[in-house]
Order: C-alpha cells, then sequence, then structure tokens
C-alpha cells in the first residue's frame, strides 16, 4: 500500500508540473504580446509626435517665407517713395509699409510660440524615442526565450504524461487510476491531497482524528470527506522533488 501511495503522490507531482506548464502556455504568449504591444504603442506615439512637429515647422517655414516676402514688398516699396509725385500716394504707400510692418510683427510674435512649442514637442518627442528604444531593447533581449519557451512548452507536457502514465501503468490497471482520472479533470488538476496541520491541503476540512490515525499507517487508501481527493500523509522526505519523480519513473 506504501508503494501505491508514493505512486499516487509522484503521479500528482507530474500534474503539477503539467498543470504549471498549461500556465504558461496562457502566461507567457501574453507577455510576449505585452513586448510587441508596448513596442508598437511607444512607435506610434513617436511618429505622431514627430508628425505633429513636422507640422510645426511647416508653418515656422511659411512663416518665415511670409515675413522673408514682406521685406521684399517693404524694401520695393521703399525704393518707389523717391518717385511719389502726390501727397496721396506717398501717403498711401507709407501707409502700406507700416501695415507690413506690422504684419511681421504679428507673425514674429506667432513665430515665437510656435517655436516655443516646437521646443516643448521635441522634449516629448526625445522622450518618447527613448521609451520606444527601452522597449525595443526589452523585446529584444525576451523575445527570442519567450518564443523558445512557448514553443517547448507541448512537448514538455507530453513528456510529463507518458512518464506519469509510465507510473499509471505500474498500478496494473488498480481502480486508483480510473478515480485519480476523474479527480485530476474535476478538482482543479489535484487529485491528491495531504495531511496539512490536520487538514486536507486539498479544501482545508479538518481531518478527524481516527483517520489522522489511519494515514499515519498508511495501510489503506483514504478519500477526503470533503472534497474527495485522495488523503494521504507526505512522505518523510517531504514532497517529491522533479529529480527524485523522474527517477522514479525510470525505475
Amino acid at each position: 500500500m506504501i508503494e501505491k501511495l508514493k505512486t499516487l503522490a509522484r503521479m500528482q507531482k507530474f500534474d503539477d508540473e503539467i498543470g504549471r506548464c498549461r500556465e504558461l502556455q496562457k502566461v507567457l504568449p501574453k507577455q510576449l504580446h505585452t513586448l510587441i504591444q508596448d513596442v508598437e504603442q511607444a512607435s506610434a506615439k513617436v511618429q505622431e509626435t514627430q508628425n505633429v512637429k513636422d507640422g510645426i515647422l511647416k508653418r515656422q517655414k511659411d512663416m518665415e517665407g511670409e515675413i522673408k516676402h514682406n521685406n521684399e514688398l517693404k524694401l520695393k516699396y521703399g525704393n518707389q517713395l523717391a518717385d511719389i509725385k502726390t501727397n496721396k500716394e506717398y501717403k498711401a504707400l507709407n501707409a502700406e509699409i507700416s501695415n507690413l510692418t506690422q504684419k511681421n510683427s504679428d507673425i514674429e510674435s506667432s513665430l515665437i510660440e510656435l517655436m516655443e512649442t516646437e521646443a516643448e514637442i521635441s522634449r516629448q518627442l526625445a522622450a518618447y524615442n527613448a521609451e520606444l528604444s527601452a522597449a525595443e531593447k526589452r523585446k529584444s533581449d525576451k523575445e527570442d526565450d519567450l518564443r523558445q519557451q512557448i514553443d517547448a512548452l507541448d512537448g514538455k507536457i507530453e513528456e510529463l504524461r507518458k512518464q506519469r502514465t509510465q507510473l499509471a501503468l505500474g498500478l496494473k490497471n488498480d481502480v486508483l487510476v480510473k478515480q485519480y482520472g476523474t479527480l485530476i479533470k474535476n478538482k482543479n488538476n489535484q487529485a491528491v491531497a495531504f495531511n496539512h496541520n490536520g487538514a486536507c491541503s486539498g479544501c482545508g476540512f479538518i481531518i478527524r482524528p481516527q483517520i489522522r490515525i489511519e494515514l499515519e499507517q498508511r495501510k489503506k487508501i483514504h478519500n477526503c470527506e470533503s472534497c474527495g481527493r485522495l488523503l494521504m500523509n507526505k512522505f518523510q522526505n517531504g514532497e517529491l522533488n522533479p529529480q527524485e519523480v523522474s527517477e522514479s519513473a525510470e525505475a
């Protein structure tokens, strides 16, 4: 009976590891997706901000071109003043020159504000570029490893199943195998529970004193009176580690 109990405990260790692998099959793709998404989002922020900056620079160039054009007109009109014959024409041309001067003043004020905005956008762009570089580095550092882990999980699970099945075959079609399989499906991948300070490690149900005595004797199989899991005391060497499980399976 002790060997049956040990076999069941070892089978549970394999299923624990299979459960961890299945959890990784959920977690690792999410981590990979996050790495890729972080790069995409950071890249989008950089592109959007760069577009804003390009728009500002174009407006600056247009304003500077307008100022240059106005200055050329002012120079042209100034040269024409010497040829003006009437006071009315002189005043009109002077008024046009004054108007161009005021336009340039207004444009220059707007240009200063735009340059301040462009400086802020440039600082923001630098920060976003730093975020993008950091995201790309995280992706570069972790992506290959994550993909390798994801690709290896199916094979690892299959190998763990084979080793668990090999242990089950050692029970020689004992009814325990069927019971174990049913519990694995219905009890969140945990068919075996242990006496943990007088309570079932699977559900926390307090174990009756008589059952605790019988668990120590290891002469029969017990099921938790609450959750139905196969109940036993831990062995003196504690929970079986993966190396012990593998060695047991090979034996």
